[in-house]
């Protein structure tokens, strides 16, 4: 299946043009682990978007992150979810402050470039620099993503 046919918002293709990343922007806020799993699970069982290692959801107060070794539509928890406040800070504080608004404020159109520059920046960055990649698994995925190409609102 081609990522032509995929209703998601962002995709990255690694250096190989494998597609190593699929992610998805909401402004949901007060979301829970299982409204994420649940919303993941949903996206997948329908079978129009393309199998990718990892599968992102972002949400102006957590990011939702999943390994995925095959594909499976289950409603499974994350394998990690990251503070976006804390991980978008770097991007969000200046134009945020000129527009004299908060995370929270934010509308979805806004929220998904500001989920685009953070991958963005990970993808040309050196080994994901600025980033806490204590962890194993975060650091294989800020790896992963070193050079890749990222498209949003893919042609469907």
């Amino acid at each position: 299946m081609t990522a032509r046919a995929s209703a998601v918002d962002f995709i990255a293709y690694d250096r190989e043009g494998r597609i190593v990343l699929l992610a998805e922007s909401k402004t949901r806020r007060g979301a829970s682990d299982q409204w994420a799993a649940r919303l993941r699970r949903n996206m997948l069982s329908h079978g129009v978007l393309p199998w990718a290692k990892y599968f992102l959801i972002a949400t102006p107060e957590r990011l939702y992150l999943w390994k995925q070794e095959r594909p499976d539509p289950s409603e499974v928890a994350s394998d990690f979810t990251i503070d976006t406040t804390k991980e978008f800070q770097p991007w969000s504080s200046e134009m945020l402050r000129r527009l004299h608004l908060d995370l929270s404020d934010i509308g979805p159109e806004a929220f998904e470039l500001l989920v685009l520059t953070w991958l963005t920046d990970i993808a040309r960055s050196d080994n994901g620099s600025n980033r806490d990649v204590s962890t194993p698994w975060l650091s294989e995925f800020t790896g992963s993503l070193q050079q890749a190409r990222i498209e949003m609102n893919p042609v469907q």
